[in-house]
């Protein structure tokens, strides 16, 4: 699968580079006015980046028949870690929320390398389990005991908005691993809504939240401009500023302090103000080449174990960037989260970057579609989803 993996790292190349530009762009002024250098935040972000490189080479260059033979190892440190963040004196609490480790001036955010780790994890065992995976007891339950653990500590930080994701990536998987939808059912049905509403009724923030999106929706305005609805009023402003072609790179008013974590989440009201209409368009055409290249190596790829790791690590990423995006654009009601390859670098580009490198790997294989001699066995079946059936996988 050469011509995948050449427009995945085209794609991913493309949207570094940008990255790069736009969080100089959005972050000189806030850098120079706080720590007297206009260029703070792009030196780290450069040094995130050269890690993140390498994270990327580790997870492509590994066979990933091999590393999934460790999934309970990956399934432990994923455990662990999300404990001992939320423990006093271990993790670090910002803002009301125990999420990150940190190391001097380095923060450490363990939900973001749970991300890869599960990927691995969760399509190692699905494997494993593949002879009893259709049974309630021996593979909807255990399933469901690994995505739930995972999730219910990523909420506990609380971090709803990973724990969601972690959420609807896991089950994905569970579902295409073979998981039946019947048990499933009364799980989405009554304990998401369950789960929702004690949220929305426990955690005030996201009350508030959700209550101004809603005003801002429904009447045109936030009920809170300069209050809750602050970033995203000044988000909106940024865009339509921006107009089709934009204010020109650099030139942009809204990182001039107006917009909070504009080099960070909210990045992509930059692009809007600075790139305009065209520019936003761009990022929102090259995530959507992403993830339609990431969908074609899961549907191609060798066996059952490389099809779940790549459609995992897909929609990782796809579904953060629509997080994101929708945000900014103020079509869901706010929530941190970056924009994967494009914000201000940390843990979330390193392990972005790690997840990309295990879809390289899934597509550095033959794809599953090549004659037999190519790939030492029969080629798998597909179900209709364009995905292997399991009952045929390899690569324990």
């Amino acid at each position: 699968m050469d011509n995948a993996r050449r427009t995945l790292l085209l794609v991913v190349g493309t949207l570094l580079a940008m990255g790069m530009v736009m969080v100089y762009s959005a972050s000189f002024v806030v850098a120079e006015k706080k720590f007297g250098s206009p260029t703070y935040f792009l030196q780290r972000h450069a040094i995130y980046l050269i890690a993140g490189c390498m994270a990327l080479a580790v997870a492509s260059l590994f066979d990933y028949h091999k590393l999934t033979r460790h999934w309970k190892w990956f399934f432990g440190i994923c455990v662990v870690l999300l404990i001992a963040v939320l423990i006093p004196g271990i993790g670090s609490k910002f803002n009301g929320a125990r999420r990150w480790f940190s190391f001097g001036g380095l923060t450490f955010q363990p939900s973001e390398a749970v991300k890869p780790l599960m990927i691995l994890a969760m399509a190692g065992w699905l494997v494993h389990a593949r002879d009893r995976i259709g049974t309630f007891k021996h593979g909807f339950l255990p399933g469901v005991a690994m995505a739930g653990t995972i999730v219910v500590l990523t909420a506990l930080e609380p971090d709803l908005g990973s724990a969601a994701l972690l959420l609807a990536v896991l089950g994905s998987m569970l579902f295409v691993g073979g998981v039946k939808l019947r048990y499933a059912l009364p799980v989405i049905v009554c304990a998401l809504p369950i789960a929702a509403l004690l949220a929305y009724k426990k955690l005030g923030y996201i009350e508030r939240r959700v209550s101004d999106w809603w005003v801002s929706v429904t009447q045109g305005i936030s009920a809170d401009p300069l209050g809750s609805g602050y970033q995203n009023t000044q988000a909106l402003m940024a865009q339509g500023s921006g107009g089709v072609w934009g204010t020109g790179l650099g030139q942009g008013h809204a990182k001039l302090l107006y917009l909070p974590e504009a080099h960070n989440d909210f990045i992509f009201a930059v692009i809007g103000e600075e790139l305009g209409l065209v520019g936003t368009l761009s990022i929102v055409a090259l995530f959507a080449l992403f993830v339609i290249t990431g969908w074609r190596v899961a549907r191609r790829a060798p066996d059952m174990l490389g099809a779940l790791i790549a459609l995992g690590a897909t929609l990782c990423i796809g579904l953060q960037a629509a997080i994101n995006i929708a945000v900014v654009t103020q079509s869901m009601p706010n929530k941190g989260m970056p924009l994967p390859l494009i914000s201000y670098g940390g843990s979330a580009l390193v392990f972005t970057m790690a997840s990309i490198g295990l879809l390289l790997n899934v597509a550095a294989h033959p794809p599953c579609d090549a004659p037999p001699d190519e790939l030492g066995a029969t080629p798998r079946k597909k179900t209709t989803l364009g995905l292997p059936s399991l009952s045929t996988a390899s690569g324990e």
